[in-house]
């Protein structure tokens, strides 16, 4: 976990190496996607999702490009939601809602000088997040423990295929009381297909602008294609539930003998 995490587009790298070298110069470490292109083991969507959502800082240089990625508003957005954003413009430009109601400091014409007054305001401001977000850490694991601990049975990943013959063993008729199991499943379903489609467009958008980084591998190598045939076996498996549904549905609507 970064003390901050850099959002931003791909044509002001120089810029952003810039920022996150003053800031390591304030015992800050500093994450941005140019780590990324070093070919780390790491999936890069998981990566990401992991430090801009750990970091105690969200740093995002706005820049027309920047608000033309759906990527960076969306990394704003997590910033914003975690009370952790501290924007910067790099560019003039109009930001949209809700980035518009957010002090964004000006740092259009800063030259990458240290001593400039604008920077040291962005580096007083960001300094100020991660030592609250710092206080704040420990007492959310302590909380976050007491929740785990609550639940008096552990659960792990294919729990779930444990159900299957317990599900085929109960009474014909008791599979009328499994409606709100059904609705939590398929929302669990629906939450992960979700976060399959961001990981995916999310990666894309980097390979797009990272040619050579890990992204860009993960089509270039067959990855991608990889993924794609599991998923397509995931689909006629839940074509299949459905077919299967239809049919009672298709049951229950006719009339009575």
């Amino acid at each position: 976990m970064a003390d901050v995490f850099i959002s931003y587009k791909r044509s002001e790298r120089k810029r952003v190496e810039r920022i996150a070298e003053l800031l390591r110069d304030y015992k800050m470490t500093v994450w941005f996607d140019a780590q990324l292109e070093a070919g780390r083991g790491e999936g890069f969507d998981a990566e990401i999702e992991r430090e801009v959502t750990s970091a105690h800082c969200v740093v995002v240089c706005w820049t027309k490009d920047a608000l033309k990625s759906m990527y960076v508003k969306a990394e704003a957005k997590k910033g914003l939601e975690r009370e952790a954003l501290v924007p910067v413009f790099l560019e003039n430009c109009q930001l949209p809602v809700p980035f518009n109601g957010v002090d964004t400091i000006d740092l259009t014409d800063w030259n990458g000088d240290e001593d400039e007054p604008v920077w040291k305001r962005v580096v007083e401001i960001v300094q100020q997040r991660v030592e609250s977000s710092r206080a704040d850490e420990s007492r959310r694991r302590v909380h976050s423990l007491a929740a785990y601990e609550r639940v008096s049975e552990r659960l792990y990943p294919g729990i779930l295929a444990l159900l299957v013959p317990r599900i085929t063993a109960i009474g014909d008729w008791d599979t009328r009381d499994y409606g709100e199991d059904i609705d939590a499943i398929l929302s669990w379903i629906g939450a992960i297909a979700e976060k399959e489609r961001a990981y995916h467009a999310y990666g894309y958008e980097l390979a797009v602008r990272q040619d050579g980084g890990s992204a860009w591998m993960f089509w270039d190598r067959g990855g991608a294609a990889e993924r794609s045939a599991q998923i397509a076996k995931l689909r006629t498996a839940l074509a299949a539930i459905d077919g299967t549904l239809a049919q009672s549905e298709e049951l229950l609507n006719r009339p009575a003998p």
